[in-house]
């Protein structure tokens, strides 16, 4: 409705009629800032309800079901275009029960009509349009489509519904069972799936796709894929394979200088448009940094890389400074576009610049700034706009400019801060201050993984705050609210999954048993509420408003399965209390999954990583004395993927540590699934008795 129109009513009919205008839109009354920014639309939204869905049964209508999130830049030209057009929203009113779904309130929704799509069309993305049945099953699908071909698609799917009804129902049972047979996992009863020339073949397949020359997977579009990163860092690392581990190393830094990287006040974007990570899908997700502050941190274990280690700076820094509530959670996203007063948008605006612009902030540092920045043609975007870009390395460009390196970084770090400066001045793309429980635990584990290898207190401080608030605001007697913004009585296992890991990553870091006893408890709550028979977690507790029987996710995406993470949570405890249970349970996990890891690797990277536990040897590093902590710590700053270390100054019952302790000595045991070898007193010796 626009500006006109609004004032055209007021003007005839009073604001008393406007309010009841708006007050016909469903959502004005949801707390998501993105079902919000859809409440004035003229299409007749409704939130995902019992009543939307009883309307659709009661008139016998098509769902039209529309999937995004604030910070879609496509989402919102979607809605300029058509959501806000009086002509679509007739058409949308008349044949259909319209419903508006925020994807980050509802991850079980957005699954699984993902994984419809996906069956339907070949691809998927944002905005998610889903046509379905009144009882929920989809029957088409669509991302971002423009007005005139929307109505084409209404009125053609509308009609055919009522004219070949039979067909259509026919057609939403292939796409229900197709969906179904995605969540079906054949057990494998073999004891020993894995193997030294499996994993290599599974690895040699995987890397296939690696782009060698600009790094990261494909040559499309790029994603920082953290799970991957992760994997060949790990793979490189057990079979001593130069390639791969150059590959990683490359991935890492050109992401680092890329577009995809804010170089001016930290955070990256969430994608690159192109194939050497330049131009960026201007929008930040809390998930994608808070993961690579782990890769990061892995990263500079791996290679000792001082940018690697200025990235978990930059990254603090951004999180701190923008995405931080005053509840010390922090929030989900920053949009991609700036929205102005005069109700304009435009996308990445906030983050460009023009030559002109840049000379006059700059002066006299600008011949230098543009040529590292690369404000030229290898650096264009678009309309005269420039994204930061840079295509040398530091010690190279001060080594060009005759100065060192610690005089370059000065220098550019003052740069930077004028550029910073100048820009705090633009309008700010809008915040989604949604608290995303899940996404909060990934930034737990990104802090703590960040402490571990700089000491810098900052790091666990941050990760303990978000950790208080978490359990005073978001927890209730084993019940996880997933986000801030809706209460439901759904529970998704990714908050249980990502949280679990987090706690047991803090206590990898403070040695508090209370961090492993609250994991415990609450893997013994996820496997009473979300276990299935064939030994995997269904996504939500919600199955009865879903259109498949059993919803269960197993890929390792832009965040890793929730099914993959509680694999390596069940084998870690396992581990830490000699659970034979949880061991047992994720090498079921671990041999069922085989068959989807041979079929579609490049899906299941954290799987991969994860089955290294099990064909290679997995170290436990008891370490008890007065001095444990201080020796842990030592160990913590090596890169270990294939050990987990517990410690103790004092005596202790927890399984590891439990008759270890003595007076006179802290000693080091290197254990085998609780097979020791004769212990040792420093980091050093424990890591020689790990190579032999």
């Amino acid at each position: 409705m626009n500006n006109f129109k609004l004032f055209f009513i007021v003007f005839l009919f009073g604001s008393n009629h406007l309010l009841s205008q708006v007050m016909e839109n469903k959502l004005v009354n949801e707390k998501s800032l993105y079902l919000k920014q859809h409440a004035t639309n003229p299409v007749d939204w409704f939130p995902w309800s019992d009543e939307a869905l009883e309307t659709a049964k009661k008139s016998d209508k098509l769902l039209l079901i529309s999937v995004g999130y604030s910070s879609c830049h496509w989402c919102h030209v979607m809605e300029e275009e058509s959501f806000t057009d009086d002509e679509v929203a007739n058409v949308m009113n008349g044949n259909f029960i319209n419903i508006k779904v925020d994807r980050e309130e509802r991850p079980d929704l957005d699954e699984i009509y993902m994984k419809a799509l996906v069956l339907m069309t070949g691809s998927g993305g944002w905005p998610m349009n889903i046509i379905a049945l009144p009882d929920g099953t989809p029957i088409w699908g669509g991302t971002y489509v423009p007005k005139n071909q929307w109505i084409q698609v209404l009125n053609q799917v509308s009609g055919f519904y009522n004219t070949r009804k039979d067909d259509v129902l026919e057609y939403a049972k292939s796409v229900k069972e197709g969906v179904q047979k995605e969540g079906l996992v054949k057990a494998v009863p073999r004891d020993d799936v894995y193997n030294s020339e499996l994993q290599i073949d599974l690895a040699e397949k995987a890397f296939k796709y690696a782009d060698k020359v600009n790094g990261g997977i494909g040559s499309g579009q790029k994603f920082p894929l953290p799970s991957m990163l992760n994997f060949f860092m790990r793979y490189s690392n057990e079979y001593k394979s130069k390639e791969m581990k150059e590959f990683v190393f490359n991935s890492l830094i050109q992401i680092s200088r890329g577009g995809i990287n804010d170089r001016i006040d930290g955070g990256f974007h969430r994608y690159t448009v192109d194939s050497s990570w330049h131009i960026p899908h201007f929008e930040k997700m809390l998930y994608d940094n808070a993961q690579l502050l782990s890769v990061y941190s892995n990263g500079y274990k791996v290679f000792k890389e001082d940018r690697f280690l200025k990235e978990l700076h930059n990254i603090y820094n951004f999180l701190d400074s923008k995405m931080t509530g005053d509840n010390g959670l922090i929030f989900s996203s920053i949009s991609a576009d700036t929205n102005y007063s005069d109700g304009t948008k435009s996308e990445g605006d906030f983050y460009v610049w023009k030559e002109d612009e840049l000379k006059n902030i700059l002066k006299k540092d600008f011949e230098w700034v543009s040529e590292y920045y690369n404000i030229n043609q290898k650096g264009y975007w678009e309309k005269d706009n420039y994204v930061f870009y840079q295509t040398v390395s530091d010690a190279e460009f001060a080594s060009k400019l005759g100065i060192s390196l610690a005089e370059f970084e000065k220098k550019l770090s003052k740069v930077n801060l004028s550029i910073r400066k100048e820009r705090e001045k633009r309008v700010h793309p809008i915040i989604d201050n949604k608290i995303i429980f899940s996404w909060n635990a990934l930034t737990i584990r990104g802090l703590v993984d960040s402490y571990k290898i700089t000491k810098d207190q900052k790091f666990l401080t941050k990760a303990l705050v978000i950790n208080n608030s978490l359990v005073k605001n978001m927890i209730n007697k084993n019940i996880i609210q997933h986000t801030n913004s809706s209460f439901s009585s759904v529970l998704f296992l990714e908050d249980y999954s990502y949280y679990i890991d987090a706690l047991i990553g803090l206590y990898e870091v403070t040695f508090d048993q209370k961090f492993l006893n609250f994991a415990d408890q609450l893997t013994v709550f996820t496997n009473e509420k979300f276990k299935e028979l064939n030994g995997f977690y269904r996504f939500s507790t919600n199955q009865q408003t879903l259109f498949a029987d059993s919803l269960i996710d197993l890929a390792d995406g832009v965040t890793p399965s929730a099914n993959s993470v509680m694999n390596f949570n069940l084998f870690r405890l396992g581990h830490y209390y000699g659970n034979k249970e949880y061991l047992l349970q994720s090498k079921e996990m671990i041999n069922n999954i085989s068959d989807n890891l041979s079929d579609r690797v490049t899906d299941h990277l954290l799987w991969l990583n994860n089955s290294h536990n099990y064909s290679q040897k997995f170290y436990e590093l008891a370490i008890s004395g007065k001095n444990a902590t201080s020796k842990a710590n030592e160990l913590m700053e090596k890169y270990l993927p294939n050990a987990l270390i517990a410690a103790s100054n004092t005596k202790s019952d927890l399984f590891l540590l439990k008759d270890r302790y003595f007076d006179d000595e802290t000693y080091i045991y290197v254990c085998v699934d609780n097979t020791c070898k004769f212990p040792v007193t420093t980091a050093p010796e424990a890591i020689e008795l790990m190579r032999d």
